[in-house]
């Protein structure tokens, strides 16, 4: 037994080592032309609670310690990395998502709902904020965490979209990353740490296409027959023992990719 789980985490090694990472440096535009990827990451300071990392927005309850909020930023990062050097998130969803949730799991975390289906807004006009926080909304009820908790993950959530409208440059790096031609994709995500050190994330993931030219992700406002919405969510927990095995080579892995393109916003 002890043989195959250290045969397990040797592959997991291997796998971090050698797998390949997409370029950070230019706009998903720029690198689907090429090579059907994307990826960077925002980091923001520790009091704001939130991040931008690759294409999506994490935000971060006041409980939740800064290795937690390291160890979630770069797996989440590792992981849009690799699935955007394989896939084009424009074209490829699924497949997008598949190896996105392949790279997370070797890495530590567990996913315990995750769905992914044509999203049918109740409204006539919608901002994908909007949707992107219903989402979430729904994601975290489905969690089902203690009641404090769930207020708490929503409402910095909201915070964070509110405060990231007004931030020139954090918002700038967001659309370059979420952006493709006709559409984009992203996921919100927001992250609790409970007593007993417990790591919850619920996330709301958006991928939208339409027929016009995309200037503004968030905040356009959208008539509902002009765009075709996919949602997925998901609720996850992060095993920090089995990360902090993987910690380093990942942090190496990453050290010139997380540093293309940072900028700071508060909340």
């Amino acid at each position: 037994m002890n043989f195959e789980i250290g045969r397990r985490e040797n592959d997991v090694r291997t796998f971090i080592a050698e797998v390949e990472l997409a370029d950070c440096s230019r706009p998903l535009i720029q690198q689907t032309r090429n090579i059907d990827a994307s990826s960077w990451r925002t980091l923001v300071s520790e009091s704001a609670g939130a991040a931008v990392v690759g294409s999506s927005l994490l935000t971060f309850t006041g409980g939740v310690s800064r290795q937690n909020r390291e160890d979630i930023m770069d797996s989440f990062l590792f992981a849009t990395l690799v699935a955007n050097k394989a896939f084009n998130p424009e074209t490829h969803s699924p497949e997008w998502y598949a190896s996105f949730y392949n790279v997370l799991s070797k890495v530590g975390w567990l996913s315990s709902s995750w769905s992914y289906e044509r999203h049918q807004s109740r409204d006539k006009t919608f901002t994908m904020e909007q949707v992107g926080l219903e989402i979430l909304a729904s994601a975290i009820a489905a969690a089902a965490l203690p009641g404090p908790a769930s207020v708490a993950m929503l409402k910095v959530a909201g915070e964070a979209v509110k405060a990231l409208s007004a931030q020139e440059k954090p918002l700038g790096l967001f659309e370059r990353q979420t952006k493709s031609h006709n559409g984009a994709s992203f996921r919100i995500g927001t992250c609790a740490e409970a007593d007993d050190g417990t790591v919850n994330l619920a996330m709301g993931a958006v991928n939208f296409q339409t027929s016009s030219r995309v200037t503004d992700v968030l905040f356009w406002e959208w008539v509902s027959a002009d765009v075709k919405t996919f949602r997925g969510e998901d609720n996850l927990v992060l095993n920090t023992r089995l990360y902090a095995g993987h910690r380093e080579l990942i942090q190496k892995r990453l050290s010139s990719n997380a540093q293309s393109a940072i900028a700071e916003f508060d909340i």
